[in-house]
């Protein structure tokens, strides 16, 4: 397949899926990067091999990935950072773009370039143990969710983007950033995310 030389042509980890999550393609630099062998990798599910999960442990790769669902109906979808389990079953961190690439007129594959990040020195695999809970004039403490949907703001998502991310309904995200508004005492998303940087939230 064409889209094979240009996954290869990249020095960062990637690989490619199909409809099903059947990953279709492996570059050598994933096999570095998960200590998996392209014939280990090719005709596995992607969410079995790698089992991604989001920076607050919550397991994030499924048979009805959201993502990959919105790729294949041609709807934009952000990078956004992930864990996955590598050969030797530690987790890494990555910033994941997925790219939709035609194959030939039927058939399409979504690429995933997998930039490795920096844990910063935390070595937990849940980013939300990192904070302690902080108080806000008395109006109540952050949740561990409510510090991943400011995560998530700061990176400027929308309300159905965190919706399809957090497998929560928009209803459920709007009552989230309500409750942060209020207990950071701000009123819009900007002042919130302002204020979480400064508490170190963020």
């Amino acid at each position: 397949m064409q889209f094979s030389n240009a996954l290869f042509s990249t020095g960062e980890p990637a690989y490619a899926v199909d409809r099903d999550g059947i990953i279709r393609a492996w570059n050598r630099a994933a096999e570095i990067a998960f200590g998996y062998s392209q014939s280990d990798a090719l005709a596995c599910r992607c969410w079995e091999l790698l089992a991604g999960q989001d920076l607050f442990g919550n397991r994030y790769c499924c048979k009805g990935c959201p993502l990959r669902e919105m790729a294949f109906k041609h709807q934009s979808v952000n990078s956004n950072e992930m864990r996955f389990v590598t050969a030797d079953k530690k987790l890494k961190r990555f910033r994941i773009t997925r790219l939709l690439v035609a194959c030939d007129a039927e058939n399409e594959m979504l690429v995933h370039l997998c930039r490795q990040q920096d844990e910063r020195g935390d070595d937990s695999k849940n980013i939300a143990a990192t904070h302690k809970p902080v108080i806000f004039n008395r109006r109540g403490t952050l949740t561990n969710r409510e510090i991943e949907i400011l995560a998530l703001l700061s990176d400027g998502n929308s309300t159905r983007q965190m919706a399809a991310e957090l497998y929560l309904s928009t209803a459920t995200v709007r009552n989230h950033i309500q409750n942060i508004f209020y207990k950071l005492n701000v009123h819009n998303r900007v002042a919130a995310v302002c204020r979480g940087r400064e508490l170190g939230l963020i």
